[in-house]
């Protein structure tokens, strides 16, 4: 049995920051984030609402797309490197909030890469016959990393003050990575059909030795304390980042690993129609497409008007695509990723046909 795709859902929150609002409590213009990031805007949540409150809402989303209940689901796979607690993770959450029943449930931290490991993980669940219907999520608040303390206020609007020096000085100081993030989630629910469409194959890696070029250095079971106030007043809980790093390795990855997969299901590049990357900024997608050798209406960007929603970038994306008609029966398509871990690879999905099995 193949792994199929029958629905999507996207739940994104209210809250829209331009970066004119960023530019109000560091320093930094609307040109310096376009021009580096492609970013325009991005949203984020209100306080108190935790990253599986969109993932249940992207998970119920999806399968009200796919003409489902709660009680038809199988499985669920979550991905996420924002989870409500460092422990548990989110995935019982959101079979909770979702009214999942008892579906088994799987929670992911590769990060970026997360939603395409748990595209591979619903496809060896359906394939084997553990599963009939998949849930995956990839969903993020990246809301309380941000280094903004009270200046949340000034960025939401919600204040006419100017930032304290203090503010301004410590916003500034993490702007390399603080003005690339945004909340969100999407979800797509994946249902056993026979034929030859679905999920084709994937090509999956990691390199543990990268590990440390994107990170949380602070917080953890390498310290002793798990958390004390020296880490947290030497910054140790916000997200360090090689940026050029990070660069090199997701450019060449990306691309090597779609071709790799076209390659082992006896497809050429040339019958690709689609290839959904992650959103991390418009310069990598735009490195990628030189190295694979595609233009923009093949590997699009969505970026400026959501930001990076790390886990949730490839299906809030896919989403967009099957809303504009921009996956068409027969249609084949390349997810590709690259995250923190490092961990990268690419899973090709071919749409069903007119004339097959919905």
């Amino acid at each position: 049995m193949s792994a199929v795709i029958t629905g999507t859902g996207v739940a994104v929150p209210p809250n829209v920051v331009t970066n004119d609002d960023l530019a109000r409590i560091m320093d930094t213009s609307d040109e310096w984030i376009r021009s580096r990031t492609g970013v325009v805007s991005r949203r984020f949540v209100d306080p108190g609402t935790a990253t599986s409150d969109l993932a249940a809402e992207a998970a119920l989303a999806a399968l009200s797309d796919a003409g489902l209940h709660g009680g038809d689901v199988d499985a669920v796979v979550c991905a996420t490197m924002t989870p409500d607690h460092q422990n548990p993770g989110i995935a019982g959450a959101v079979q909770h909030k979702a009214g999942l029943g008892t579906a088994a449930v799987f929670d992911l931290r590769q990060q970026c890469a997360g939603f395409l490991f748990g595209l591979d993980l619903a496809d060896m669940l359906i394939s084997t016959g553990r599963a009939a219907t998949v849930v995956v999520v990839g969903a993020e608040v990246h809301a309380g990393y941000l280094p903004w303390g009270d200046a949340w206020e000034i960025v939401l609007g919600r204040s006419d003050r100017a930032p304290t020096a203090e503010e301004r000085v410590r916003a500034t100081r993490h702007r390399a990575w603080s003005v690339l993030f945004g909340d969100g989630a999407a979800a797509a629910v994946l249902q056993a059909r026979a034929g030859r469409h679905g999920i084709l194959g994937s090509v999956l890696r990691t390199d543990g030795a990268h590990a440390d070029l994107i990170e949380v250095p602070g917080l953890g079971s390498r310290h002793r304390p798990y958390a004390d106030a020296a880490q947290i007043a030497a910054g140790l809980h916000h997200p360090t980042m090689n940026g050029a790093g990070l660069y090199r390795m997701a450019v060449e990855t990306m691309p090597a690993a779609v071709r790799e997969a076209l390659a082992a299901a006896g497809c050429g590049l040339d019958e690709l129609d689609l290839v959904v990357a992650h959103q991390a900024n418009d310069r990598i997608l735009e490195g990628a497409r030189r190295r694979l050798g595609v233009d923009a209406a093949a590997m699009p960007s969505n970026i400026a008007h959501w930001g990076n929603t790390t886990a949730a970038t490839l299906p809030i994306l896919y989403h967009e695509l099957r809303r504009q008609g921009r996956v068409g029966p027969g249609s084949l398509v390349a997810f590709t990723s690259f995250g923190a871990g490092a961990h990268w690879g690419a899973v090709l999905y071919r749409e069903p046909g007119t004339d097959e099995a919905a």
